[in-house]
């Protein structure tokens, strides 16, 4: 998980209980608020999962779609599917980019390359 979506889980405080409802009155407000920031860290793994494949998705679907009458720029495609695959590991790796490149297969160096070529700090 990405240090911004820790961030975002850890912010979750007692304040943000008010308007969750709990079973009882023996429900301890520690315990809620352990529950809601474990079921916030799925839902937000989840929403990355569903986000990706979708990205997978509209690749599939540009590729379904050539044909000899359309064109496509072939450079462009590739360009923003390494740029959504980047993104991707780096969103798996919390930023690192060492744990990144070695999801990606390549060097720490070419991933650096990548990364500067195409704007993506």
């Amino acid at each position: 998980m990405s240090t911004a979506k820790a961030a975002l889980i850890e912010s979750i405080n007692k304040r943000h209980l008010r308007a969750v409802p709990s079973r009882g009155k023996a429900a301890h407000a520690s315990q809620r608020l352990k529950r809601i920031r474990e079921m916030a860290a799925v839902l937000l793994d989840e929403a990355a999962t569903l986000e990706h494949e979708g990205e997978l998705a509209a690749t599939s679907a540009t590729v379904a779609s050539l044909n000899n009458d359309g064109k496509i720029d072939f450079f462009e495609e590739v360009k923003r599917f390494e740029v959504r695959l980047i993104k991707r590991a780096l969103d798996l790796a919390g930023g690192n980019q060492a744990k990144a490149a070695k999801i990606l297969g390549l060097g720490t160096t070419t991933l650096n390359y990548k990364i500067k070529a195409y704007e993506l700090l």
